[in-house]
């Protein structure tokens, strides 16, 4: 069987989608900043919020501390006010202030000597560094859970709007294709499952099988959903479609590979704001490829502009060999006699 992809109607409908669907990609871009902004204005509030509340406490801390071993902090602050002035001037002494090595020894010297002459102090001041730790991890997570709610979101609503233009479906379609697709990719995992470990297929076999076995199963999901059996299975699980679903999801991977490389050396950050709204639109328009060739199809359909799929007619019976063909013997028209009335109109 010759297989052609330069022509499909598969990559067709899916690069069409792509140019035509275009201003469809501000939809995830701002849903995703947006997330992102609500994400760092929640983490920076509670962040600010419990730094100052730590900050409290270990003021209040060190002044109980300070007030119980008063003699010897008098005698460190001392020490460090003579390191101080053994710089030789102010410029010797702004260079030892800001420098960092200076301020961590400075540091670990004070707290030192409050926890030998304080009691308590050490393991109070690990509870306070415990409860900042933990609070920041909260905040931390909090914005990482909104930053996935927003990439969720904008995942959604990117594959609503693209399928209202291209591959629409009601209700009832909805809900078979979101029951469906669980219970498939299941399927693909316990499959892949058994590849690794029965068949022990390792490396780029495996993600081939994998790649096979997703792309057939999206052109299965979109025949489930969106035929009305007037279209059958055979006509969109082909090998030139499954290679085509291949095809158009290889394109969108390389085209957001590209374009993550080529920010990348501008910023990073520049780089991932850019490249995950890219990232969804791109492969949304690859997922919903097969769902809008079948859902094109089974419209000509339906519309009469592509025939349906007929059963196969059956040939003409040839006659036997060695028999001729009879032909149809022709009757010669009967000449009728003339009657007697008209013998004497003829002879009047």
């Amino acid at each position: 069987m010759k297989i052609s992809l330069r022509k499909n109607p598969l990559i067709r409908n899916s690069f069409k989608n792509f140019a035509t669907n275009l201003l469809f990609i501000f939809i995830p871009m701002g849903i995703v900043y947006l997330f992102f902004l609500f994400a760092i204005f929640t983490f920076v509030t509670s962040f600010m919020q419990t730094a100052s509340g730590t900050v409290s406490e270990l003021a209040s801390l060190i002044q109980l501390s300070s007030a119980e071993s008063s003699a010897s902090v008098r005698e460190f602050f001392s020490y460090v006010l003579a390191e101080l002035e053994g710089q030789g001037g102010v410029l010797g002494i702004l260079r030892c202030v800001f420098d960092p090595q200076w301020i961590r020894d400075t540091l670990r010297g004070f707290f030192s000597v409050l926890s030998e002459n304080s009691a308590g102090f050490e393991e109070q001041f690990g509870q306070i560094a415990d409860r900042f730790v933990a609070s920041v991890k909260t905040a931390l997570g909090v914005a990482i859970g909104l930053c996935s709610l927003g990439l969720i979101l904008a995942n959604y609503a990117t594959g609503y709007a693209v399928r209202r233009k291209t591959a629409k479906r009601d209700l009832k379609r909805f809900l078979l294709a979101h029951a469906l697709v669980p219970l498939m990719q299941s399927i693909v995992q316990i499959g892949c499952v058994f590849l690794l470990t029965v068949i022990r297929l390792y490396g780029i076999l495996l993600f081939a099988a994998i790649i096979f076995l997703l792309s057939g199963l999206a052109l299965i999901n979109a025949w489930i959903v969106y035929n009305d059996g007037k279209l059958k299975l055979k006509d969109v699980l082909t090998a030139e479609n499954v290679l085509a679903q291949i095809v158009v999801s290889l394109i969108a991977l390389a085209l957001n590979v590209v374009i993550a490389l080529l920010l990348m050396l501008l910023n990073p950050i520049f780089a991932l704001l850019v490249t995950l709204p890219v990232m969804i639109y791109t492969l949304k328009i690859a997922e919903i490829g097969a769902d809008s060739y079948v859902a094109a199809k089974v419209q000509a359909i339906e519309n009469g502009t592509e025939p349906a799929p007929a059963a196969p007619s059956k040939e003409p019976e040839k006659p036997l060999e060695g028999k001729a063909e009879r032909k149809p013997v022709q009757k010669k028209a009967s000449q009728k006699k003339p009657s007697v009335k008209s013998k004497e109109s003829t002879k009047k």
